[in-house]
């Protein structure tokens, strides 16, 4: 995302693992974790992540 709020997507790739029933789901299950909230922390963190700005 840009200063102005622009997304840029440079390739949408998922990991195939992370559907419903696959052992990364299963496992967070198993642990506690719905499906649903095991994708809602992954977006949240990807939201918050900010790149390292050089330069």
């Amino acid at each position: 995302m840009d200063e102005e709020g622009r997304v840029f997507v440079l390739k949408a790739n998922p990991n195939p693992n992370l559907a419903y029933g696959e052992d990364f789901a299963e496992s967070a299950e198993k642990s506690g974790v719905s499906y649903e909230k095991l994708l809602e922390r992954i977006l949240a963190l990807g939201l918050r992540w900010e790149p390292e700005r050089t330069g």
